[in-house]
């Protein structure tokens, strides 16, 4: 049984590995965080081979990194600071339509639920939620500062990268070739994931600048960062607008939204970026459900965000094992999988 041995020896390792992943998630998420940036932007590093100087590339590559972090930072703060302003028309309209909720639930003899919703207070909510969320706020900024001087780093170092791969690959140490095919798929995933995500937050503040709702900025970013996470994320983003446009605007408004939303998750979510990502992820509709979760379990929040380039990562690295190769199977999209079904079998 020298065979299940190695099998539950290999599991008890990932079981370790994984225990560590969780524990020391405020050092892992960063550096993963900060390791997909470089990923992301190592194509600039290929310039170098057009006769441009190594260092200019890398300075550009750090540059646009550092730019965009800052930009979208720079964007969230305009985006909050007009909320804030706002915020006591809002409470008002929220007195409004509190009152008429309650009336509600009191004409259809629900007196528990008029009893709960008349003690929601939306400003006690918020003072409760005001110190974990500046608390969490700041966790999240030095994540993200310290991703970024991860990935600055990794990208210096990046030049150097292919060298060491050889001269490991010579020795007979690893197969280059998995960790080249590994990052090219991560860096398409990126790239395609980073443009429908653009897609999407255009055109879901444009829905709601059309539609009347204030906050289009506000909105357009919910929509292209949460659209990093797969399947939920996009509809966790059309939440807030739906419920601020029924909040000012009836019920009518909310619908539009609702319809709106709908258009360009189907339009996107389902019909443009599975095209494009059929060949970068190559995962199972249902491996990437399941790996969100399972990877939000490990790593929190971000595992969620993470979720798809690791189960890529996982997934052509057990297909170099000839004991785990049917695991690459089973987490291989159906599409790939009739596609090698309609390859002529040779004899």
């Amino acid at each position: 049984m020298p065979g299940a041995s190695k099998r539950l020896t290999v599991l008890a390792s990932l079981s370790v590995v994984l225990v560590v992943l969780h524990l020391g998630r405020p050092i892992v998420i960063p550096f993963l965080l900060g390791l997909l940036i470089a990923i992301g932007l190592s194509s600039f590093l290929r310039l170098a081979d057009r006769g441009i100087p190594r260092w200019l590339t890398v300075s550009l590559a750090c540059l646009v990194a550092i730019g965009l972090c800052a930009g979208l930072g720079w964007l969230f703060s305009l985006a909050v600071d007009e909320l804030a302003v706002d915020w006591p028309t809002y409470r008002q309209a929220w007195n409004r339509v509190h009152i008429q909720i309650v009336r509600w639930f009191w004409r259809h003899r629900l007196g528990a639920s008029a009893t709960v919703v008349r003690d929601l207070d939306p400003e006690e909510a918020a003072m409760d939620l005001a110190l974990p969320g500046i608390a969490v706020a700041s966790r999240i900024g030095s994540s993200i500062l310290l991703a970024l001087t991860i990935a600055v780093f990794l990208l210096i170092e990046g030049a150097a990268v292919s060298p060491k791969l050889k001269r490991m690959e010579k020795l007979g140490v690893l197969d280059a070739a998995v960790f080249r095919e590994a990052a090219s798929k991560v860096q398409r995933y990126l790239w395609i994931k980073t443009v429908t995500s653009f897609g999407t937050g255009v055109l879901a503040g444009a829905l709601t600048a059309v539609v009347g709702l204030r906050h289009a900025l506000l909105f357009g970013l919910l929509a292209f960062v949460l659209n990093f996470i797969p399947t939920v994320g996009s509809l966790i983003a059309m939440i807030p607008a739906i419920l601020l446009g029924v909040l000012t605007m009836g019920w009518w408004a909310g619908l539009v939204l609702i319809a709106g939303y709908g258009l360009i998750n189907v339009a996107i979510g389902l019909i443009l970026e599975p095209r494009w990502m059929s060949e970068a992820a190559g995962l199972s509709p249902s491996i990437v459900i399941l790996s969100m979760i399972f990877w939000g379990f490990v790593l929190g929040p971000a595992g969620a965000l993470l979720s798809v380039p690791l189960m890529m990562i996982v997934r052509i690295t057990v297909g170099q094992s000839p004991d785990w190769a049917w695991l690459e199977i089973l987490l291989e999209s159906p599409r790939r999988v009739f596609k090698e079904e309609k390859k002529p079998q040779t004899r």
